[in-house]
């Protein structure tokens, strides 16, 4: 074929002109068809996403920079960049009074001071994530810049991470402050000497620290003021003075350099080791009345910040009665639910009403507040009231109307209801009498059922709450009754009939957590806890070592939870920087609980106090369902790449793909 392409070659050279006119036409006919048939095979695909992020040439000064007397800042990259999320995002220490102004040149970026610099200061500038480019906004990840005001460049540093006391999630953006004062006062009242704040793991690194002994602290500064609002804002500290140190460790090269010596290597190794913060909310009493609202006639309701104590009272501004209600507080004593129980005051469509309660003063003493609350309820008439009006206007026959009664509410679950639970009965207002012989509970086994003995009491949870309890069966058929008229509230109004079917779940629908417990030293409690929004299933109190078991538990998934409870009173407490003690401790079992039916899952747990307060409890299923994404992902991407490969095999006809980068 090559010989036959030659001597046409060959044979079209000899050719005079004229006489080639004809394959010039042909030559550039065939020319055309190929080019056309190219380039119209398909829409170019632009060639791969380009990930590659900015690259910085040069910064002006220079990196490190000492005796720095400038006003601004030069960063000259290889592409345009954007700057929107530098404001956000940009961290110097040591802080500034004033934000700088960003300013964009072509390809320079430019930070513009507003102020003058500290004069022997070294300065760090921590862009974190915030400049990307201009193209496919791909991020240049955690660039830092540091120079010096003086002959001297501070190298030293501190890190660590920042977590939530109460979940130990990491806390991101969190404000992490260096204070040269040690008074305890600074924090609330002077701005610190470094900062730096935490990406999303929770982690922060503050550079270029001057020698010295300095006070830790991390806030979420609210109110970006760089101080600590006590009772306002989460605060983090560390109990100890921290003093940042640099040493070199040498490292003797085993390779002799000559008869006499060794050839000597090594690192720089800074200290102290990574701190571990938890920040928390101090609980400071500060009373004040949240909300109040008229939600019937007879019903009102107070929420507090804090629990009111016995002082507190309601007095009436607008009308003169006593012993006119009768006063509800929650488990927690913090919402008030006042039930109306005279006419008089009910009938009024406002309640003029002054509410008493202890508050403190600028110089911590009690005292008592007053609050004025108009407590407003304007009653619409019923349809049936305006036609029965209307009947009498017009002589026709007037039909009573029906009997009002109120309906008592249940947690029954029609199918599977639990084996463990208690049958829990509320009533929607407060009772005047509940005659619990009226209360019936069948075996239903044929239409009529078989009576069973039960027990019926008040539940000291809650105001209008019983607990009917009774050792059920495994996937049997019960039925619950109360008669009418078997309760009867505070206004008179007796409960409609009730009754309720339900069959409970079978015996092999449960499974057990087995727990050896090791190292208990002192009192804790173990919470089991929902893997989604940690709500708590159970929970079981040890001071020792031993098994404790959580049984009859649904095929679910679940997380377990210690408290560190050292005051031994029950519940976790916060911290308090004013008093100087931490939060309690929070621990996690490290990895998922999967429960299955009929199975018993038996783990040990060294409940040792981990002061690095791990949170990576690990899901098998989580972890698979990852990496399956990835692998998805994968295969996606590499067709992707596949299918828009570059010349006349991929349809892009030669008009090609240009990489913004090589």
């Amino acid at each position: 074929m090559f010989t036959g392409i030659c001597m046409f070659v060959l044979r079209f050279l000899k050719m005079k002109i004229a006489n080639k006119i004809p394959y010039f036409i042909i030559a550039g006919f065939i020319y055309l068809l190929i080019y056309s048939s190219c380039a119209n095979q398909g829409t170019p695909s632009g060639g791969p996403r380009d990930s590659i992020p900015p690259v910085l040439l040069r910064t002006e000064p220079e990196y490190r920079k000492i005796n720095f007397k400038g006003d601004e800042l030069r960063f000259t990259f290889d592409e345009y960049v954007v700057s929107d999320k530098i404001p956000e995002m940009l961290v110097i220490s040591p802080p500034l009074s004033k934000r700088p102004i960003i300013k964009m040149k072509s390809k320079t970026l430019i930070l513009e001071f507003n102020e003058e610099l500290k004069d022997s200061v070294t300065y760090s500038v921590d862009f974190k994530n915030s400049i990307e480019d201009n193209n496919e906004r791909n991020p240049l990840k955690d660039l830092r810049f540091s120079f010096s005001t003086w002959d001297v460049f501070d190298t030293l540093r501190i890190a660590g991470m920042v977590k939530n006391a109460k979940t130990l999630d990491p806390v991101e953006k969190a404000l992490v402050m260096l204070y040269k004062n040690l008074e305890d006062s600074a924090v609330y009242k002077l701005i610190p000497d470094y900062i730096a704040k935490t990406n999303q793991k929770g982690i922060f690194m503050i550079d270029n620290i001057a020698p010295g002994k300095y006070h830790l602290f991390a806030i979420n500064d609210a109110n970006s003021d760089l101080k600590y609002n006590e009772g306002v804002e989460e605060i983090a500290y560390y109990d100890s003075l921290v003093i940042p140190e640099v040493r070199f460790i040498e490292e003797p090269d085993t390779i002799a350099s000559g008869t006499d010596s060794l050839l000597i290597s090594g690192h720089y190794q800074f200290s102290p080791e990574p701190f571990y913060l938890r920040q928390f909310t101090e609980d400071l009493f500060d009373q004040f009345l949240i909300s109040s609202n008229r939600e019937t006639k007879n019903k009102c309701r107070f929420i507090f910040e804090e629990a009111v104590d016995d002082t507190f009272g309601i007095v009436p501004l607008n009308f003169n009665l006593t012993d006119w209600y009768l006063s509800e507080p929650n488990t927690t004593n913090d919402t008030i639910t006042l039930w109306v129980t005279d006419t008089l005051a009910s009938k009024l469509d406002t309640m003029v009403l002054d509410l008493i309660y202890n508050q403190l003063d600028s110089t911590g003493m009690v005292y008592l507040k007053h609050d004025t609350v108009d407590m407003v309820f304007i009653e619409e008439k019923a349809e049936p009231e305006r036609r029965r009006k209307r009947d009498r206007e017009e002589g026709e026959d007037v039909k009573a109307p029906p009997i009002e009664q109120f309906s008592i509410l249940d947690n029954i679950k029609g199918k599977g209801f639990d084996l463990f639970r208690s049958v829990i009965l509320n009533v929607p207002q407060p009772v005047k009498h509940f005659n619990l012989d009226m209360v019936h509970l069948y075996l239903q086994e044929d239409t009529t059922g078989t009576p069973l003995s039960f027990e019926i009491q008040k539940d000291t949870t809650g105001w209008r709450k019983y607990r009917v309890d009774y050792k059920w069966e495994p996937n049997t058929e019960y039925r619950i009754e109360i008669d009418s008229a078997a309760c009867e509230n505070i206004y008179g109004i007796t409960n409609r009939r009730f009754m309720k079917k339900f069959t409970t779940q079978k015996d092999d629908y449960y499974g057990t957590i087995i727990l050896t417990t090791e190292n208990v030293n002192g009192n804790i409690i173990l919470q089991l806890v929902s893997n989604d929004d940690e709500k708590v299933i159970s929970e079981k109190k040890i001071d020792s070592d031993g098994l404790v078991v959580f049984e009859f538990l649904a095929p679910e998934k679940y997380k377990l939870k210690a408290i560190y409870d050292n005051n031994n009173n029950g519940k976790w407490d916060t911290g308090s920087f004013i008093d100087k003690y931490q939060p309690e401790i929070i621990a996690y079992f490290q990895k998922v609980f999967k429960i299955k039916s009929n199975f018993d899952q038996k783990e040990t747990w060294d409940l040792t106090p981990d002061y690095t307060f791990p949170k990576n409890i690990f899901d098998k299923d989580l972890e698979e369902k990852k990496k399956q994404e990835a692998k998805d992902k994968n295969k996606k991407s590499t067709q992707n790449t596949n299918s828009s490969g570059f010349g006349i095999n991929s349809g892009s006809g030669g008009a090609g793909s240009i990489l913004k980068r090589k």
